[in-house]
């Protein structure tokens, strides 16, 4: 393949040419400039995107899909508790908005970076699986929004889902992610299907911060 076909085939299928049909896809398919707003977030996510990549700037946004966030931010309230698992623009986000906001981390030199920004979240690093259990210091049904998110996502989303309040949310990024390899976000992704009556399950094809590429957040209302 010549360098011109390489750059060209790099620009139209993304960073995992492999997974998807282009960047305008994820990696389940869904095509993601079907309409005005998806148009407008593709705008924004490409001006964040080169900003991070060209200056390293990090826009202060959860790095979900824009729909989401939309989702989401109707839906949080000067009282939301929070918890995340793997801290970040969104740890930044949150406590902005919420009451409380907690966020575990295994990467210290990100936990460094944003540990030292936040100025009302609990930030803390922990590995293994004090990493996964950390949540299990606060009673089931303690956090309005439970996020998951970095590593050893199957087993948190298994802890999450008893420690989500009666009405709140349940964040899972990258769900259109692993379809290929069978991996545990698809694993995460088949048990989102299965969930039953207790929960509503809203997939958020689209753009976010950051990326020059589609892809799917996945926010569930336990009822």
């Amino acid at each position: 393949m010549s360098r011109l076909a390489s750059i060209s085939r790099r620009l139209w299928f993304g960073v995992n040419p492999e997974a998807r049909k282009s960047r305008f896809h994820t990696e389940k398919g869904q095509y993601a400039l079907g309409s005005v707003k998806m148009l407008a977030d593709c705008a924004a996510a490409c001006a964040t995107g080169v900003g991070r990549k060209v200056a390293g700037v990090r826009p202060v946004l959860p790095w979900i899909t824009f729909p989401a966030m939309r989702f989401i931010r109707r839906r949080i309230t000067p009282n939301t508790r929070v918890f995340e698992w793997s801290c970040g623009m969104s740890t930044l986000w949150f406590e902005r908005r919420c009451g409380e906001v907690r966020a575990v981390e295994d990467d210290p030199a990100w936990y460094g970076a944003i540990a030292k920004r936040a100025t009302k979240a609990k930030v803390v690093l922990l590995e293994g699986s004090a990493y996964v259990e950390k949540i299990l210091e606060h009673p089931a049904g303690y956090f309005e929004v439970v996020s998951v998110d970095g590593s050893r996502r199957l087993e948190c989303f298994r802890l999450a889902l008893e420690r989500v309040h009666r009405g709140g949310l349940l964040i899972v990024d990258n769900t259109d992610s692993d379809h290929a390899t069978k991996g545990e976000l698809f694993v995460i992704d088949q048990m989102l299907d299965e969930l039953g009556p207790d929960w509503e399950v809203h997939r958020f094809p689209g753009w976010g911060p950051g990326n020059l590429y589609a892809w799917e957040t996945t926010v569930c209302v336990r009822r």
